[in-house]
């Protein structure tokens, strides 16, 4: 097996500078790195990760726990902090919950039980476990991404949920809908909660009364979507808008308009709370407000290794991330649907933006 020693004879530098690329703690010259690199894959070097991390206490291994990694938003999130913790020679290891909090809790355990130097957690649920409330954020910091546990005094990197929620009403309420409907998340998140705080909110600023039964609660799912959309479409008399509050509950949505045969945006308009691929590939192309959960696991990541280097003060960070509204053909009454393509519709999407 390979030594350190047989790396800088290879490499003809000296172990300190073999040191320094494998830990990536001092600077090193592109073409030195590039040497020692080269070396290293020579002579199929493994680092003794086990020793360096009793020398230096420290993994360079960060855990992240996410609600369900088959949703599309969570593996974007996912990326944006392993890019950037990868840039800052930290590994990340990954548990899905499944929305289960002793899932969550399993994990949470095993990467302790792994020594990892920090966490990313976006949380089951509103209400922290004991597990958490015992924990010492001093030792392993954690940041909440997207939810987090209440009174956590953790960091924090998500959206204002009811400014965005907000902007995505007063957009319907412009473009001349009435009876305005929505579709949240599960209530005992406080995401959801927020997202339906905007749009009762918007309402409010346009003289509109609450009406209790536009408002039903989904679980951030394509059945719920669906379901709650069938049960909205069913009211005498139906609404003319749907605000849905995430894309796969969205989609859900839009297979029960079709269903129904009715036509978007001219009988119904639909708009999303949040981005995925398939919004600007339908017809109509469905309007969101828009923001990239990747920025958030960035900004997450970011903000963790701020915490590990010591650079952040003693109280917890506040990070949103910015959000503009995307008015696409699902709720544009007066243009032909399929009249624009994309290049047209990302120049004429609003401009709108929360930070």
């Amino acid at each position: 097996m390979a030594t350190l020693h047989d790396v800088a004879r290879q490499a003809a530098v000296s172990t300190a500078t073999v040191s320094h690329v494998i830990n990536n703690n001092v600077y090193v010259s592109p073409k030195l790195r590039a040497r020692v690199l080269k070396a290293i894959r020579a002579c199929n070097y493994q680092p003794n990760m086990l020793a360096r991390n009793l020398r230096t206490n420290k993994s360079k291994t960060v855990g992240v726990v996410v609600p369900d990694i088959a949703d599309p938003f969570f593996p974007a999130l996912v990326r944006g902090a392993e890019d950037v913790l990868a840039d800052a020679g930290y590994t990340l290891l990954m548990g899905s919950s499944d929305n289960d909090q002793g899932k969550e809790e399993g994990y949470y355990r095993t990467f302790l039980e792994r020594r990892v130097d920090g966490l990313l957690a976006v949380v089951a649920s509103d209400r922290p476990p004991e597990y958490v409330q015992r924990h010492d954020l001093g030792k392993v910091p954690i940041v909440f991404a997207d939810r987090a546990y209440t009174d956590i005094p953790a960091d924090f990197v998500g959206v204002n949920n009811s400014s965005a929620s907000k902007m995505a009403v007063e957009h319907l309420v412009r473009a001349g809908y009435r009876r305005i409907a929505t579709v949240t998340g599960p209530l005992h998140l406080a995401n959801a909660r927020e997202r339906l705080a905007g749009y009762r909110r918007a309402l409010e600023n346009a003289g509109r009364r609450e009406d209790p039964p536009l408002i039903r609660e989904g679980n951030f799912d394509v059945s719920s979507g669906y379901a709650q959309t069938c049960n909205l479409l069913n009211l005498r008399p139906r609404p003319d808008a749907i605000f849905i509050q995430n894309p796969p509950m969205t989609l859900g949505a839009f297979r029960a308009i079709q269903e129904w045969g009715l036509r978007c945006p001219t009988e119904i308009g639909l708009i999303s709370f949040g981005e995925t691929d398939w919004f600007d590939v339908v017809r109509p192309a469905i309007s969101t407000v828009f923001f990239r959960s990747y920025d958030i696991g960035a900004t997450a990541a970011e903000v963790l290794l701020r915490r590990l280097a010591g650079q952040l003060g003693g109280q917890p960070i506040r990070r949103n991330v910015s959000v503009k509204l995307l008015a696409r053909e699902s709720t544009e009454r007066t243009r032909p649907q399929g009249s624009s393509g994309k290049g047209k519709r990302a120049q004429t999407a609003k401009n709108e933006k929360l930070s």
